[in-house]
């Protein structure tokens, strides 16, 4: 691994500087700040902010002299400093894990409600994918939608359909008198949160001529302004970057003429509360947010208790769910919905801004889960046949 150390009065010079030097998979270890000379007698001291960035970088041990690495050893004593809490907290979090486990596997239990809901052998394959605690809810749905004995495949898509909890997307408006709505968007890492962001942002701009801001804190990854950075500039709204709270507070301040502003964070593993009580560090103090938790469509189902357990230290008002052209099989889905209670804003199906994001409906999901009734609606699902 290559960690160099850097000096200089803008964070934003410095992360340009750590981009050309160590390219776009550079990491930031550690941000200080401290005061530079000034001049007579200490007047005009300025900010002066101390940056550790690292990259990986392939080493033939056998070409490297020992005696010279001592000059390395304080960097490298900084990067542990800097690691060690965040491994602490996850190794506590798996530890947790393994105890929960541990114990018996929900799966097996009320085999005989899964039983009785294939109706002597007539149910679909399908029922599968339908975790434990709603075989019941589904079987009592299943007796009100039913039109067929036995009950046809478009039967039991109709009785999931009618369980299904979604919200119909978000109302956008115009807030010339009052704060702009204020959106995070927040979920384990790889989920797509920085391109569905771009997707909202993209809605609100285009489809509803809101004037939009985008702040972004999701600084660890030196790429990730920059991605953001070109959503901004394509979409023709204003971008800003919070390296803390503080600052976060002072950018939507500074956008306070704004409509609608959208927060991008970090992502974070479901077992790295370290990571996520950062994020909800940045948060607590600000009021107004809305939180909403990025969840991909190929989740499973013993993933999601986890998910929402840690992120709910975040208080997210609703989902959306990502990837669903990526997902073979969507057996974590009904239980996502069941631990977490909350409903599904939107669909995402691509990396097309902004045509890929469909407001979630009833009848789409249903189809995720039971892909034997196909969806009429315009939304790109992942191919079921080998699942």
């Amino acid at each position: 691994m290559k960690v160099k150390k850097y000096t200089g009065s803008s964070l934003d010079k410095i992360r340009q500087v750590i981009l050309k030097e160590l390219g776009e998979n550079a990491v930031i270890i550690n941000i200080k700040k401290g005061s530079g000379k000034g001049g007579l007698l200490g007047v005009g001291k300025s900010s002066v902010h101390e940056v550790i960035a690292a990259v990986e970088d392939s080493v033939n041990a056998d070409n490297v002299s020992i005696e010279k690495l001592g000059g390395g050893s304080a960097v490298f004593g900084e990067l542990l400093d800097a690691q060690k809490e965040q491994y602490i907290g996850l190794r506590n979090s798996i530890k947790r894990l393994g105890d929960k486990l541990a114990d018996v596997d929900d799966r097996v239990e009320n085999i005989s409600l899964r039983t009785s809901a294939k109706c002597d052998g007539s149910g679909p394959p399908e029922l599968e994918n339908i975790h434990d605690t709603w075989t019941q809810l589904l079987t009592d749905a299943l007796k009100d939608a039913a039109k067929n004995d036995p009950p046809s495949p478009e039967d039991w898509h109709e009785a999931l359909a009618s369980i299904l909890p979604t919200a119909g997307g978000i109302m956008f408006r115009r807030t010339p008198s009052s704060a702009p709505d204020a959106y995070v968007l927040a979920g384990p890492t790889g989920v797509g949160k920085t391109t569905t962001l771009a997707k909202l942002a993209a809605k609100c701009v285009l489809g509803e001529k809101l004037n939009v801001g985008l702040i972004t804190t999701d600084t660890f990854r030196v790429a990730a302004v920059d991605q953001l950075r070109e959503y901004s500039s394509l979409l023709g709204v204003e971008i800003a970057v919070a390296f803390s709270p503080e600052e976060l507070q002072q950018q939507l301040k500074f956008f306070h003429d704004k409509d609608v502003v959208f927060i991008d964070t970090p992502g974070r593993s479901q077992f790295d509360e370290t990571g996520i009580n950062a994020i909800r560090e940045n948060l607590k103090n600000i009021a107004g947010l809305c939180v909403l938790l990025v969840v991909p469509a190929s989740v499973r189902r013993e993933d999601a208790e986890t998910i929402v357990e840690h992120y709910g230290a975040l208080k997210p008002s609703a989902l959306i769910i990502s990837k669903t052209d990526e997902a073979s099989r969507c057996d974590g889905i009904t239980r996502l919905l069941d631990v977490s209670g909350l409903p599904v804003l939107y669909l995402a199906d691509g990396q097309r801004v902004p045509e890929d994001l469909h407001v979630a409906s009833p009848g789409i999901l249903a189809s995720m889960i039971m892909p034997f009734v196909k969806s009429n609606e315009p939304i790109k699902i992942g191919d079921f046949s080998n699942a």
